[in-house]
């Protein structure tokens, strides 16, 4: 039962596992109140009241009403099945939030007089919301993914607090991936180390080493190791809630070193690129208080962007015509210092003496 009593009886409610940008349709069904504090009036008048997610619009409801003073047979009413409300989520979670409009001065005592003020509104049940998903958007960026948000029940809190109770312990928290939002794929080419340019009239046979690296992107503190604070640290509490989720061990920061052959002919420039492999997973850290209370669990989402497990680093040798000012470069006098004695005098004769 909705209604005003000095504090906010309103209905709120998060629903999880709402992303933003889902379409979600929420179906429910009302009725006038039948407790004895309503008034007469506002009961056959039927009751007023409002539906709102977060990112949609206000929804105003009005109930049936109730022309025969059902709400005197206490747990009767007179109920309106099937009602609907959809809205375009704007947040992760979104709030859903029905609120009684029904003046508080128009009911509360059977008499009418609202001398009870606020203590009567109407009622809602059967309450079901489903969503429809947005597509995967593939072309974000690593350095462009959605921060992440925490929970506690219906309460929104800081992310430091929820890693805080998830690195509790390896057990306190589960992680569960998004798998329609978790992916591999190739990030786009970048140019690894120096490129050679071959001035000399020769081609280039040679043997060159070339070091590459990755890293993982996360905007979790450093407490939950998340990446690892180093290479030599153990796996965090969260490190290993996240391994056994995702079913995945990354190389989180992996560099190498390897020796490839390069070939560079007169006039050239040599340069090498790499495609890194890389893994993308969504998903939500869960931790349920015992006994289970839902309005004390915590959720933490998150998005990690890593060097792949499953698919291997792409390197590219490349090599192209020299540009203008390189062709400048390789044309301009040898460095050399002037001859410091006698630099414009003519020789001597040879001495014979």
């Amino acid at each position: 039962m909705l209604r005003q009593s000095g504090a906010d009886y309103a209905f709120k409610q998060r629903l999880r596992g709402v992303r933003p940008g889902s379409r979600v349709t929420v179906t429910f069904d009302d009725s006038p109140g039948v407790s004895t504090l309503c008034s007469p009036r506002t009961v056959e008048q039927g009751q007023t009241y409002t539906v709102q997610g977060a990112g949609g619009p206000v929804q105003s409801e009005l109930t049936e009403p109730d022309p025969d003073k059902q709400f005197n047979v206490l747990g009767a009413g007179v109920w309106r099945t099937g009602r609907s409300y959809t809205f375009t989520a704007d947040e992760y979670e979104p709030l859903l939030t029905f609120v009684s409009t029904v003046p508080a001065t128009a009911n509360g005592g059977a008499n009418g007089t609202g001398t009870n003020g606020g203590q009567c509104g109407p009622m809602i049940a059967d309450l079901k919301a489903v969503q429809v998903e947005p597509p995967v958007d593939k072309t974000i960026r690593s350095t462009a993914m959605p921060p992440s948000v925490a929970f506690k029940g219906n309460d929104e809190r800081p992310v430091s607090q929820a890693v805080t109770e998830c690195a509790t312990s390896a057990t306190r928290c589960t992680f569960t991936p998004l798998e329609d939002y978790s992916f591999s794929y190739y990030e786009p080419a970048q140019q690894a180390d120096e490129t050679f340019i071959n001035c000399t009239r020769a081609t280039l046979d040679r043997q060159r080493p070339l070091k590459t690296g990755a890293r993982t992107i996360s905007d979790l503190p450093a407490t939950a190791g998340l990446p690892p604070t180093s290479p030599t640290a153990a796996p965090s509490n969260m490190n290993q809630q996240f391994t056994t989720g995702s079913g995945t061990t990354p190389a989180w920061n992996p560099a190498t070193e390897r020796t490839v052959k390069e070939v560079v002919h007169p006039g050239e420039a040599s340069w090498f690129e790499t495609q890194s492999g890389r893994q993308r997973t969504e998903g939500w850290f869960t931790s349920s208080p015992t006994p289970a209370d839902p309005n004390q669990d915590w959720r933490l989402y998150t998005v990690l962007d890593y060097p792949s497990p499953q698919i291997a680093d792409k390197v590219y040798q490349r090599t192209g015509p020299l540009t203008s000012a390189e062709l400048a470069r390789c044309r301009a006098d040898r460095p050399s210092a002037l001859t410091p004695n006698d630099q414009g005098a003519p020789a001597g004769g040879a001495s014979r003496g």
